[in-house]
């Protein structure tokens, strides 16, 4: 396998291959009761594993951060035991033999843990309102001394004491609640084994709806208020349980299914087993459902009950069998509800963000041992990428064998943890294909197959020549063996072929009795890869005029685009305008026009909006506007900012587009517009955006105002415009105080600023980030300092340059004064 591929820029030098870890028992039982004392933002703990030996061992050790341990018992005698700060070991003395049970239970407390256990709000000195548990990857570790690694799964059990006003759900089945003083004191089991990073609860002021699956509760929880909020982004959770129940064969596994919303949540949503958590911007308003849903996340962690909960991933290089799936699944559920135009979309969209990820920051091979920290995986390789490597694993065997072996590799699996090769061969036994090859070219290697694929009609033979090139570069493998289908369109029927690329390049002639009026390679995007259609202009019209197959349209609208001949303007506006038409080809020929630029493009664009009604289209035509600079359209988008009957989305975009815009009357426009409500506060986080890109000073003075915004998303959103500003001394000192916050998001906001600036002085700020608590804020800590570093060199290169042009030019001069010197003699002679 010397052909396989690692990637680039994803390691350091000091990354070293991540193995599962290795352990002397059988985690059997985690069995926590906990005390929590919201006002001192402290939990009182006791927790008993229960392990059984499976070699000899004199010492079991806990993973248990930051703890203040007060007892250690082992089988119910009180017993000494050494702890670090991160790790408890217990000694076993003369219990520690092969085939022992053995009990640990410890009484122990935490005090606003820095991970894993959050007080709501986080940053600010108030009364809390919730807490709620976050333990993915490693996190758990830091409220529950317990082994906090996915490859051991354990039943779970918790009893959780909280004031009564409070409302509280956890993992599994509610067994009772009973009060005592001003106190309640609730108890759930599980009894379905589960990695313990799963292990989850939230408490707080909240509402909640039931409803029921057959006999599976659905229970919906939002923060007090929301109430009038739920149904827009729950109500189709009985539906999507049947969809995935009857796609994988597998009944919903949990006796109860639970989503709750929280406030400054540290991710989007987390799929713990039988009790999602999520972000409370999923829920919105009636005006928002225009162009916002909460599907796609509803469905991605419902999809993770049966991907990553039920059967999960054996260490975090495994991780794409959690996330390739989930995210297919979701793509599934849109297919499902939406269509097929839906579902081909959102795989093209799947493909734009994990070639970003790939252009802009680095390659790996999907399964991926060589990493420092375990968030670092997940990105577009495990999510889009390894969704995409799995639909095009589905298309190679057929669906029906996938839905068979998807339904084993389940019931197989059951219950424990799984890897690559267990998943490979569950999907060979069960559909007698050898997949090696599959494996090695997609998930064992980095990078992807990049295809030219152009084609000529040869008169006088009356033959197609197809001649489909392999141009990936040398962090990919040099050739992908990959089957792909080719759609010839004749004036009154399709013909298909089908054909093996197996060669860097191939080149086939197929006999037709006239030219097809378009050729399409791969039309259902059944392949993963990147495709261009290096064709002339005319042949990408014929795509996007006859193909009924929305892939081919799209790469033939985009190419169209990067062509740049405004003649083509007109000819894609008709495309836009029709009602008919596809909301996502509309948004794209929306982007193309705009690439092509120039006055008939913008007239067209700015002319549309009186036209197009769907907001999705209209928020790509605002957004495409940003890129000129002409007057009317900064008035037409400070109409559009000001217009409550525009969608909250339209409106944001409108915010940006008119700061790129660079109308005069902007910096007005978006002061009264930071007071606009809209969803998830989308409109103002925009707008702060939009003066960033201003970068005036009267801007930045209302930037400033937001820095300490109560909602996370906002102060998010101003921290991060402060990258579009020279880094006075005031400022960095506020980047400083924001480094140093105990919220994730408002640390990441201060790398996303940095980012944009690029400035060497804040180079300590990034170098103090490089050691942070967060694994993905630490690794994005040590990219940008080398893009820093890098940005010098270049600029220390460049004034080399300047230098140098500056002395060639003064030779210039010199040898100018001499060549008149020299003439003015001649002239005298």
């Amino acid at each position: 396998m010397h052909w396989i591929k690692l990637g680039k820029n994803f390691t350091y030098p000091d990354y070293e291959p991540q193995w599962p870890r290795r352990t002397t028992y059988k985690l059997q039982k985690v069995d926590a009761s906990l005390d929590i004392l919201f006002d001192e933002r402290r939990v009182l703990c006791n927790v008993e594993n229960a392990f059984y030996l499976i070699n000899d061992t004199s010492f079991i050790t806990l993973d248990a951060y930051e703890m203040n341990i007060h007892k250690v018992y082992l089988n119910d005698e009180e017993t000494e035991y050494n702890y670090d700060g991160k790790v408890l070991e217990v000694s076993l003395g003369d219990k520690g033999k092969k085939g022992n049970a053995i009990s640990i239970k410890i009484e122990y407390e935490i005090v606003n843990p820095r991970k894993g256990l959050w007080f709501v709000p986080v940053d600010r000195d108030e009364h809390p309102t919730q807490v709620w548990t976050q333990g993915q990857p490693e996190d758990t570790r830091y409220w529950l001394i317990t082994y906090d690694y996915p490859n051991q799964k354990v039943p779970v059990s918790l009893t959780l004491k909280i004031p009564k006003w409070a409302y509280v759900i956890a993992n599994g089945k509610h067994i009772y609640t009973k009060f005592k003083d001003d106190k309640k004191i609730t108890r759930w089991e599980l009894d379905i084994a589960i990695p313990t990073y799963l292990i989850a609860f939230a408490a707080g002021k909240f509402s909640f709806r039931e409803e029921k699956y057959g006999d599976i509760p659905l229970i919906y929880v939002v923060p007090e208020g929301r109430e009038n909020d739920i149904s827009r982004s729950f109500s189709k959770t009985s539906k999507m349980i049947k969809f995935f129940e009857e796609y994988t064969g597998i009944k919903f596994p949990y006796p109860k299914y639970a989503q709750v919303c929280v406030t400054e949540f540290v991710a989007g949503g987390m799929e713990n087993a039988s009790l999602t958590i999520l972000t409370d911007m999923t829920l919105h308003d009636e005006k928002a459902h225009i162009d916002f849903s909460s599907e796609p996340l509803v469905s991605h962690e419902l999809a993770h009950q049966w991907f990553g909960d039920l059967v999960t991933c054996k260490d975090w290089s495994n991780l794409w069998l959690n996330e390739g799936f989930a995210t297919l699944f979701e793509a599934f559920w849109r297919k499902e509800s939406l269509g097929e135009d839906e579902f081909i979309y959102d795989l093209l969209s799947m493909l734009d963000s994990y070639l970003s990820e790939y252009s802009s920051r680095y390659s790996r091979p999907i399964m991926m041992r060589i990493y420092k920290y375990p968030d670092e995986l997940f990105d577009a390789h495990s999510y889009p990428k390894a969704a995409l490597v799995i639909w095009t694993l589905l298309n190679i065997i057929g669906e029906e064998n996938f839905r068979k072996a998807i339904k084993k590799y389940l019931d197989k699996f059951r219950g424990k943890v799984v890897d690559t090769e267990d998943f490979r061969k569950i999907f060979e036994e069960t559909t007698g294909y050898q997949l090696d090859w599959f494996f090695e070219q997609f998930i064992y290697s980095a990078g992807h197959p990049v295809i030219s694929f152009s084609y000529k009609w040869l008169i006088d033979e009356k033959v197609v020549e197809i001649k489909i090139e392999q141009k990936q570069g040398d962090d990919s493998v040099k050739t992908y063996f990959l089957p792909l289908d080719i759609e010839f369109i004749q004036e009154n029927k399709i013909v298909k072929k089908s054909l093996e690329l197996d060669t860097r390049t191939k080149i086939v002639h197929i006999k037709m009795d006239k030219k097809p009026y378009a050729v399409c390679l791969d039309p259902d995007f059944k392949i993963f890869k990147s495709l261009s259609y290096d064709i002339g202009s005319e042949d990408l019209l014929n795509i996007l005029e006859y193909s009924k197959k929305l892939y081919p349209r799209i790469l033939a609208v985009r190419k169209i685009g990067d062509k740049k001949e405004p003649r083509m303007v007109n000819k894609l506006s008709k495309y836009l305008l029709d009602d008919k038409e596809f909301w996502g080809l509309r948004s794209e020929i929306a982007k193309a026009i705009s690439k092509i630029g120039g006055d008939t493009a913008w007239k067209t664009l700015l002319d549309s909006l009186d036209k197009v009604k769907h907001p999705k289209v209209r928020r790509a035509i605002v957004n495409s506007l940003g890129s000129f600079r002409e007057e009317k359209i900064g008035e037409k988008l400070i109409t559009i900012l000001f217009d409550e009957n525009e969608s909250y989305y339209v409106r944001a975009s409108a915010a940006v587009s008119l700061a790129r815009n660079k109308h005069e009357k902007a910096f007005d426009a978006l002061k009264k517009a930071l007071d606009f409500p809209s969803h998830a506060n989308v409109i103002r986080r925009s707008v702060l955006e939009a003066l960033g890109i201003l970068g005036t000073e009267e801007a930045l003075e209302e930037v400033l105002k937001y820095v300490d915004d109560k909602e996370i998303s906002v102060s998010f959103a101003a921290i991060k415009a402060l990258g579009y500003f020279t880094p006075s001394r005031k400022l960095i000192e506020i980047l400083w105080e924001k480094a140093k916050s105990r919220h994730p998001h408002i640390r990441r906001a201060v790398l996303s600023s940095i980012r944009i600036n690029l400035s060497p002085k804040l180079l300590p700020i990034v170098r103090s980030l490089k050691n942070d608590i967060s694994g993905s804020i630490a690794r994005g800590a040590r990219d940008l300092e080398n893009k820093i570093m890098k940005a010098m060199e270049k600029g220390e290169e460049y004034r080399r340059l300047r230098e140098e042009l500056e002395k060639f030019r003064e030779e210039e001069r010199r040898l100018a004064e001499k060549v008149e010197k020299l003439e003015g003699k001649s002239f005298k002679i």
